[in-house]
């Protein structure tokens, strides 16, 4: 009788082991299949560098890394219908609001040279949404210096 318990015991042990590195192994490639996914549409996103997205924001203007002219751009998006729209101009605040399509645009003001543009999107549940961006204004001619 001891012995068919004690046999029965390491079968259930061994048994339960199978099961658990089975249910394991099927979840590691799960994971790694998301992963892989996930890895394919950020790789997709970098190549379309006119917009960048981020959680429910989509900037259109300016582009990222941008030299400009003119001491004044204007910030185009698209986020959640009605959301708050709050631009940071070098931590100026700009306020305003999403269309009922959730379209927003807004003239701003840059400094000489270096601004970083944030955008937070704020939705009705209070979620926070941001984008950044840089953008140089350097109104003289770039040339390559001659050596």
């Amino acid at each position: 009788m001891k012995k068919e318990f004690l046999l029965a015991i390491i079968v259930g042990l061994v048994m339960g082991l199978f099961i658990t590195y089975g249910i394991y192994y099927s979840q590691k490639s799960e994971e790694q299949t998301q992963i892989t996914t996930t890895i394919e549409e950020l790789e997709k996103n970098e190549s379309s560098t006119e917009s960048e997205v981020n959680g429910l924001v989509t900037i259109y203007n300016p582009i990222d890394e941008s030299i400009i002219e003119d001491n004044s751009t204007t910030v185009t998006g698209k986020t959640i219908a009605e959301a708050f729209v709050i631009i940071f101009v070098n931590d100026d605040p700009i306020i305003t609001q999403a269309d009922e399509t959730g379209n927003f645009s807004k003239e701003v003001n840059l400094n000489d040279l270096a601004n970083i543009i944030r955008v937070h999107a704020i939705d009705e549940d209070g979620q926070d949404y941001v984008v950044e961006r840089t953008v140089v204004v350097y109104d003289q001619e770039l040339t390559e210096e001659e050596v």
